[in-house]
């Protein structure tokens, strides 16, 4: 596994790495938490193959645009909805 980022949030940290499984190269985006004196991964997050992390930056990407724009983003009530 290779860290590629990590992002501190007090006693927890979203880490970025890269790791190969069976010939495949994934993206993991995690939220580690502090226990003792070191991090461990929790249960949230987001594992993924590699192939589409073109895709995840275009969304990344938009999504910071609109927020840039001022544009409404609506509710966490309406995420099970299709975004067609």
């Amino acid at each position: 596994m290779k860290i590629i980022g990590k992002i501190d949030k007090g006693t927890e940290q979203i880490r970025i790495c890269l790791h190969e499984w069976k010939a495949q190269v994934y993206c993991d985006i995690r939220l580690w938490y502090l226990k003792g004196n070191e991090y461990h991964p929790g249960i949230k997050g987001l594992r993924f193959n590699a192939e589409l992390l073109p895709e995840l930056r275009s969304a990344l990407e938009e999504a910071e645009r609109m927020i840039e724009a001022g544009e409404e983003v609506g509710d966490s009530r309406e995420m099970g909805e299709s975004q067609g």
